[in-house]
């Protein structure tokens, strides 16, 4: 006896900061299948997200296939990357694919179902797995460019919150010298932007 199981084509996530793919579900996973993520908020005081629900294999988001969109309102003011955005990604037994974020904060929560998550013919998916591999190295330098921004994006932000909160504590000297190096990163991540 074979037992024929069904597997994504290609793999499925979310937009994140900075325009990178995130995947949830990678290509080749047997359905049923579910998977969740904690997400957070990228601004202070950010009311609301907006998920891009992506299927592909490339990296960058916009290089993927959107194939739904949704937000999750009422988030209450707090500090980046404070609020916790659980999202689930659930495929059933016939490939309907529903995506729910949840503010754990609140207990609000959104959902989106996908009813053709694929939508694509099997050449289409063979194209875009040819795409990925075409692409694949510019693609890692192009994600890694992102990477770097966020990291120096996150660094700046701690770095200014930490001379808010203890700066007065520390011998002029220092302070003068962590905001030089401050000073110089701000500079070289606004020129990248």
């Amino acid at each position: 006896d074979v037992l024929l199981l069904d597997v994504t084509p290609l793999s499925l996530g979310i937009e994140t900061y900075g325009g990178v793919f995130t995947k949830l579900i990678e290509s080749n996973t047997t359905i049923p299948t579910k998977k969740s993520e904690v997400f957070s908020t990228a601004g202070d005081n950010q009311p609301s997200v907006e998920l891009n629900v992506l299927q592909g294999e490339r990296p960058m988001a916009k290089d993927n296939k959107s194939i739904g969109r949704f937000h999750l309102d009422g988030i209450p003011p707090a500090p980046r990357g404070v609020p916790q955005i659980e999202v689930t990604f659930d495929i059933d037994a016939n490939g309907i694919l529903s995506v729910t974020a949840k503010d754990k904060g609140t207990g609000k929560e959104q959902n989106i179902r996908i009813t053709a998550s694929s939508g694509l013919s099997k050449e289409e998916i063979e194209k875009m797995k040819q795409e990925a591999k075409a692409n694949e190295a510019a693609d890692r330098e192009a994600r890694e460019k992102v990477d770097k921004l966020n990291e120096a994006d996150s660094l700046i932000f701690q770095t200014e919150k930490q001379i808010k909160e203890f700066g007065d504590k520390l011998p002029a000297d220092k302070k003068q010298v962590i905001e030089d190096a401050l000073a110089k990163l701000k500079s070289a991540h606004q020129a990248q932007e």
